[in-house]
């Protein structure tokens, strides 16, 4: 197949960047509505609220499991065929879940749907190779399906609950998704090569004027790649500060998302669920905000330092939000944390790229990602117990605020590892396979 070096018409990636959107958004909000089907079903069962966020546990197992799997699968097959199976899994899961009468059953089925939130390996390292100028801001749009997920399905959710109850919402989600997910996955295409075409960017090549402006495309061109491999990754330093700083981060996160609707709806502020699930929703908002925001800004800065400040401004609002009781003052809450968060998940992919490279992008990231699937729902547990223990989250929130300037912390003392060992493989930079 001949490459095109001049592009003509549309640019095919942005079609890609369209399609990732509409998956980021269906699988990872629709994740995101447990908070909200979390007090019915607890109520439902009368189970502890530990006890119920051990289903989130397991998803997040799964998740784990499946990251770098889904990984290899979208580096060795491409993500159409990977995300088409998550959709048909997934939409499984939530079909099945509308059925539950015991705790195994509620483990058992959301196995199958938190499977479809591995999509997130192969559509950030699909969209990284697509796109070779500007990627920290495509990275950011593309992760605009999160913010959108979040800001419409925990209201749609809620919406469903009230109107025909959680059992029967979940059944409709299950068809929305299976439609949806699967529908958009036709589109994705893993390289530029099978369109024969060139990265985004690439068609600039020799005007390094322009290519200069973009901090992250820097750092990978002045830096003597070969890219590293999966096993040569896990030898660094940098991979392990990577992996806890990111999870720590997971694990605070996750934990707000589960528990943010039960704390706000318990006594001791009294909102309705209604009101719950549009905090929610705010936060998937400013998450939009913050993706094409902070995004474009780490083209400026590099992606090191956004990665940084988005923990450390995520960690000041855990503190706000335990002296947070008014409603205003939970939703300021819930537009920081939210606009912030927006930056920092896109730049874990970039921030990964400017440290390892691209050629095995998709596993490198499925390895980190099945610390922050574990990190995550563990968060969703503990915040869980203690409030079974002490009847409040203070403690929960304060651990939280800890977790995320740990976070900041470890992403600043990253430094790029010594690449000169893996030198003579001849592994180039910037190649897809």
């Amino acid at each position: 197949m001949s490459i095109q070096r001049k592009q003509t018409g549309v640019f095919y990636g942005w079609w890609v960047v369209i399609a990732g959107v509409v998956v980021y958004a269906t699988l990872l909000g629709s994740h995101q509505t447990f908070g909200v089907f979390f007090k019915p079903i607890q109520t439902e069962f009368g189970w502890s609220r530990a006890v119920t966020a051990v289903a989130f546990f397991v998803g997040g197992l799964t998740q784990s499991a499946l990251s770098p799997v889904t990984g290899i699968l979208s580096d060795r097959y491409g993500p159409r065929i990977v995300i088409t199976g998550l959709g048909i899994i997934a939409s499984t899961g939530y079909f099945l879940a509308s059925q539950v009468q015991s705790q195994w059953q509620l483990y058992s089925y959301f196995i199958l749907m938190a499977s479809g939130m591995s999509f997130w390996v192969p559509i950030q390292a699909m969209v990284s190779r697509w796109f070779t100028k500007r990627r920290g801001l495509v990275l950011g749009l593309t992760g605009i399906g999160g913010g959108l997920g979040q800001a419409v399905w925990p209201p749609l959710a809620q919406v469903l609950i009230d109107q025909f109850g959680w059992r029967s919402a979940y059944m409709i989600m299950a068809v929305i998704l299976a439609v949806v997910v699967i529908s958009a996955a036709q589109i994705l295409k893993g390289t530029p090569k099978e369109r024969g075409l060139v990265p985004y960017g690439e068609e600039d090549k020799d005007n390094d004027k322009d290519r200069d402006r973009d901090a992250d495309t820097r750092e990978n061109t002045r830096v003597a790649l070969p890219a590293f491999k999966l096993r040569q990754a896990l030898r660094t330093k940098a991979f392990w500060m990577i992996l806890v700083g990111i999870s720590t981060g997971s694990f605070t996160l996750q934990m707000t998302w589960i528990h943010l609707v039960p704390y706000v709806t318990d006594p001791g502020i009294g909102l309705t669920a209604v009101v719950g699930a549009t905090l929610l929703s705010t936060i998937g908002w400013s998450n939009v905000m913050g993706k094409v925001i902070l995004g474009n800004l780490s083209d400026r800065i590099g992606s090191h330092a956004t990665l940084g400040m988005c923990y450390g401004m995520a960690g000041l609002s855990m503190v706000w939000l335990i002296f947070a009781k008014d409603l205003w003052a939970l939703y300021l809450f819930a537009a920081v944390l939210g606009f912030f968060y927006g930056g920092w998940i896109p730049m874990q992919a970039a921030f990964v790229g400017s440290i390892f490279g691209l050629s095995s992008m998709g596993a490198i990231l499925g390895a980190l990602q099945m610390g922050t699937s574990i990190a995550g729902p563990t968060g969703a547990i503990v915040a869980g117990h203690i409030y079974d223990v002490t009847g409040s989250y203070y403690y929960a929130f304060i651990i939280g605020a800890v977790l995320f300037f740990t976070a900041s912390t470890l992403v600043f003392l990253v430094r790029k590892p010594d690449n000169s060992s893996i030198a003579a493989t001849s592994i180039q930079p910037n190649r897809d396979r």
